[in-house]
């Protein structure tokens, strides 16, 4: 079995390369930060959720795991980047909670429609325990220490959620095609970075692939929204 990556490899290769690796995930966070701000917008604006509540769930489980591991982060390496990087998944992980809450005012007529709020509210708790437990136990046996390869998987999945939600809908409500191009932008800088100073199973076929993959997906998603957007018939759900 090939490892991913030697810690100590990445942590080296990011001491040998700071400023490319620093604004190429700088503008990441950015790009990122924008596409999650424009959701919460989108959903209060016109009362439905944005973001699919799979890939919620699955960033929520990712970022409290690396948010809950501040002693690993802070004293085990108390390396600079990890300590920066500890911050920016600390504000996606604000953001998420605003998405939990959002899910929970507003999602209930779409999804437990003959349900009360309480039943809804445990639903959405529910199966946020869930997939913090079972990426928890994921965590055992993949071998990320320093939750490098995993953004990818929570990449990838947006574009098939958001596919998902947008065929069972007939709609673009509540989203926007700021949302999906930041991210696809997102895509480049963090494979861009990833492959080119990492080494490692990051210079892997299989590791490239996916990126490409995901950014076309991504690309995609993107036009269907603009397109959806500009027709006034494509912005009110059919279930409406």
């Amino acid at each position: 079995m090939l490892d991913m990556y030697e810690v100590q490899a990445i942590l080296d290769a990011i001491d040998r390369h700071t400023i490319p690796i620093l604004v190429g995930f700088g503008l990441a966070m950015v790009l990122q930060n924008v596409a999650m701000i424009t959701a919460v917008v989108m959903t209060r604006r016109e009362g439905w959720i944005s973001i699919p509540l799979p890939c919620t769930f699955l960033w929520f489980a990712h970022d409290l795991g690396v948010v809950a591991r501040f002693h690993t982060w802070f004293n085990v390496y108390g390396h600079w980047f990890l300590k920066l990087f500890w911050l920016g998944l600390l504000t996606a992980l604000i953001l998420e909670l605003v998405f939990f809450a959002q899910a929970i005012r507003v999602g209930r007529a779409e999804y437990l429609p003959h349900g009360n709020q309480a039943q809804w509210t445990a639903l959405v708790i529910t199966g946020a325990v869930a997939f913090v437990i079972v990426w928890e136990y994921a965590k055992v046996f993949w071998d990320d220490p320093l939750y490098q390869a995993a953004p990818a998987i929570t990449l990838f999945l947006l574009p098939l959620a958001t596919t998902a939600l947008l065929l069972r809908r007939q709609s673009a409500v509540a989203q926007s095609p700021m949302i999906y191009g930041c991210f696809a932008a997102m895509v480049v800088l963090w494979w861009g970075v990833t492959a080119s100073y990492y080494g490692g199973g990051f210079a892997s076929w299989q590791y490239l692939l996916t990126g490409v993959t995901a950014f076309v997906m991504l690309v995609g998603v993107t036009v269907a929204v603009a397109r959806m957007r500009t027709n006034t018939e494509k912005r009110v759900p059919v279930s409406a």
